[in-house]
């Protein structure tokens, strides 16, 4: 067979810049699905409130609890099955600072640490911790002798009761009279969903809710959550709803007319999309590049192949039967193919990365002849692609549940 030398360059040349084309496009996509689906944010459950507490305690520091996990951009969830980590919290009366005086790792009091009755107001570990930044001092007060005295925390010598400047007296008023008001102790726990450790641990002690609480309950949350790490995303990538995927072809092709030909060196490339509009039935749509060699004649051909397809996902698999409809068209003019025919075939897939490798069979026949300048023919195909898919917006986004 003698080929035009004007087709065959063109030919070559149409090929390389769609196989460069296509690779491009394939790391891209592929890069970009690595980057977006890799990593989620926390998935935070608040238990309900317990412990005894007065009346409206348990509402007040539930909902607190609840609109600072959303308020700074946490996954909130309704079940600890479908959680990462578990905020709970607890109440109880207060009974002074020896209540804490126990062996706590998380930040409570030890009993070698300090004794109060000597040293003064300001405890080695104080709870909440001591935060002087930005300018802003922390300090403790200490009732005795009728007024109450404030100690500057700034400084190590205050461990010894005996600050260095002069403490600042406030005349007792009707709140600090009050010594009779009950107070309590909000305790906040973040606890790992999976195993049950405790995480973090902080204590609030308060007399009655109000919004300097709940400030105090938003600082807490902040200090709690603030070193959560991203966490690795464990999605299914059979459970999208959008899937791109590129295709490497070999299609063999046998032509009966006046006589028969077969053309079996015969490799295209191609581009697909797939939408899952349910969990077991998906449609397809893709464009691909192949060449076609009819007698003496040579010829490229843009298919446009449109399938229904029912998805089947046993154990780490995916298997899809299909069965559609082509568009077929020349791009170089030397052939008059069939404009539809039909195709049948079943995909393999196995996920590997962020996607799946592919590997689809397929059978395809001409809905009527072709034809080129010496007469008609029909057309026979068999295609094999090995190709690679993946996936754009998890159906099973609904584990973000407020």
């Amino acid at each position: 067979m003698i080929l035009d030398p004007v087709y065959a360059i063109l030919y070559n040349k149409v090929m390389v810049r769609i196989v460069r084309c296509l690779a491009l496009a394939f790391f891209f996509l592929t890069g970009f699905s690595l980057f977006a689906q890799n990593f989620r944010e926390a998935r935070i459950f608040v238990q309900p409130v317990d412990g005894s507490g007065a009346a409206g305690d348990y509402v007040f520091f539930y909902k607190q609890l609840t609109y600072e996990v959303v308020l700074q951009y946490y996954s909130l969830v309704r079940t600890r099955r479908l959680s990462d980590f578990v905020l709970r919290g607890s109440i109880a009366p207060y009974t002074g600072e020896e209540q804490f005086l126990k062996d706590d790792p998380l930040g409570g009091y030890r009993e070698e640490d300090t004794d109060f009755a000597n040293t003064g107001p300001v405890p080695q570990r104080p709870i909440p911790r001591i935060r002087n930044t930005y300018g802003r001092r922390e300090f403790f007060s200490w009732e005795t002798n009728g007024g109450v005295y404030f100690f500057d925390t700034s400084d190590q010598d205050n461990y010894s009761g005996e600050p260095k400047d002069e403490p600042v007296h406030v005349e007792n008023d009707e709140a600090a009279e009050d010594s009779g008001v009950q107070e309590y102790v909000f305790t906040l726990e973040l606890a790992n969903s999976m195993t049950g450790d405790v995480i973090s641990k902080q204590y609030l002690i308060y007399r009655s809710t109000d919004a300097a609480v709940g400030e105090l309950v938003s600082v807490m949350v902040y200090n709690m959550l603030i070193n959560i790490p991203d966490i690795e995303a464990d999605v299914d990538i059979r459970d999208n709803w959008l899937y791109a995927e590129v295709n490497a072809l070999w299609t063999p092709r046998i032509y009966s007319g006046q006589g028969q030909s077969i053309y079996l060196v015969n490799f295209g490339v191609g581009l697909s999309a797939e939408y899952h509009f349910l969990d077991f039935v998906s449609v397809s749509l893709g464009l691909q590049i192949v060449p076609e060699w009819v007698y003496d004649h040579r010829d490229l051909l843009l298919e446009a192949p449109a399938s229904l397809r029912f998805v089947f996902k046993p154990l780490e698999y995916v298997l899809e039967p299909y069965g559609g409809v082509s568009l077929n068209l020349s791009l170089m003019g030397t052939t008059k193919p069939s404009l539809f025919s039909w195709f049948a075939g079943v995909q393999f897939g196995l996920k590997a990365g962020p996607g799946m490798i592919t590997v689809d069979p397929r059978f395809s026949m001409d809905f009527t002849r072709s034809s080129v300048s010496e007469g008609g023919y029909n057309r026979y195909m068999i295609q094999l692609s090995i190709g690679y898919k993946f996936g754009f917006f998890p159906k099973r986004a609904g584990l973000r549940d407020y």
